[in-house]
């Protein structure tokens, strides 16, 4: 049997030490895990409205430069619908069209201005003459301890693509850098505080009045070069099978014209048809869109230039003249003629053995022999018809 004193020791348990080392240690887990949780809860805060802002960033620069020329002008600036056209607001965007929807943001959490660079510069008087655009938080994103919320900005910058963006911050929170140091704005928040996040687009580049794929604005070139109205199709792309030869059309990376059954990059000058021209087989294009190319010193129109057709016909028919373009006429030639030789002593034909072919300045078609005769009834001349230059 075992002795008292050793039931004692068998009965002491856990000692309270040991206790309160597994209740640190426990502690600690449970903070490591409540810091993960927040972190993760700021993130996705982060992430979220980054989404948001986003939309809100392709909105503004979809504005700026759908209306550089208004915002950067010498006249009165006034867009429809803009109270004022260097602070829209997500209410006039969405009504716009701008905007899909206005986005849950009342008006005063967020700032929008414009502003020409250089600043009080007029288009097309000063080059170049720009409008950007900073879009700005008016609150703050800061931890409770008034420490900035390095999650929920990284996040949330890491979610903008639609414009360059940054947040104030150490050492000096009234700048903000952006753009990898391309770009410092000062900080809009009248307390230059620190976690103030902005968006910029059109800072230090050009005005940008080009079109882009998927824009909404219909294509209206204003200058001596081209009117536009000729290239409103769907986009084509380079390579392409086409027709007509000739043909114009846009394309995501420029203008596209119908060569040789496909469609090719065009960089070509405006010209004026049966203008002269230096070197053959150059492309041009009029000012309301039709290719030319310069053919024998001149330019000529390119989409009928060439064979039109090929057919048969019979002694004394009229040939059918094609429709040719600017610097071009119509002609046929003869390409090849067929006739029987009818022997018997009341035949109707022509017996010399030999036909010729000739089409008179009126485009009739005579087949006759050596002789002069007409062949028998049924010869044939096969012509072809062209548009050549005059």
């Amino acid at each position: 049997m075992r002795s008292t004193r050793s039931i004692r020791r068998a009965q002491r348990g856990v000692s309270l030490p040991m206790i309160a080392f597994a209740v640190a240690v426990m502690a600690v887990i449970l903070a490591a895990v409540a810091q993960q949780r927040v972190r993760a809860a700021n993130e996705l805060a982060g992430r979220s409205l980054g989404s948001v802002l986003n939309e809100f960033g392709s909105a503004v620069e979809l504005y700026r430069t759908s209306n550089l020329a208004v915002l950067t002008g010498s006249g009165p600036v006034a867009v429809t619908g803009f109270a004022d056209p260097y602070a829209p607001t997500t209410t006039e965007l969405a009504a716009a069209g701008i905007l899909s929807a206005p986005l849950n943001l009342p008006a005063a959490d967020y700032q929008i201005r414009l502003q020409r660079s250089p600043l009080g510069c007029t288009a097309p008087a000063d080059d170049p003459c720009t409008v950007w655009a900073q879009t700005s938080l008016t609150n703050p994103i800061l931890e409770p301890d008034g420490t900035l919320s390095a999650a929920r900005l990284s996040s949330l910058v890491g979610r903008i693509t639609t414009a360059s963006a940054s947040f104030s911050g150490p050492p000096n929170p009234a700048i903000i850098v952006g753009g990898s140091g391309s770009w410092t704005v000062a900080n809009p928040d009248p307390g230059a505080r620190n976690g103030i996040v902005m968006m910029v687009s059109g800072l230090g580049g050009g005005g940008e009045p080009w079109l882009r794929v998927g824009d909404t604005r219909n294509p209206n070139f204003q200058g001596p070069s081209v009117t536009g109205t000729q290239f409103d199709t769907p986009l084509k792309t380079v390579g392409d099978a086409c027709v007509p030869q000739g043909a114009f059309a846009s394309a995501a990376n420029g203008i596209v014209y119908c060569n040789a059954g496909f469609w090719m990059l065009y960089d070509g000058p405006i010209v004026v048809g049966g203008a002269t021209c230096t070197i053959d087989g150059a492309m041009g294009v009029t000012a309301a869109g039709a290719s030319l190319m310069c053919i024998q010193g001149a330019w000529r129109d390119h989409l009928t230039y060439g064979v039109r057709s090929q057919a048969y016909y019979t002694h004394n028919t009229t040939v059918v003249q094609p429709t040719c373009g600017v610097g071009l006429t119509p002609i046929a030639t003869a390409a090849s003629a067929s006739a029987s030789v009818i022997i018997g002593a009341n035949n109707p034909g022509n017996n010399t053995g030999s036909f010729e072919v000739a089409i008179s300045p009126s485009y009739v078609v005579s087949i006759t022999g050596s002789t002069g005769v007409q062949a028998g009834a049924g010869a044939r001349a096969l012509v072809t018809t062209a548009c050549a230059p005059t």
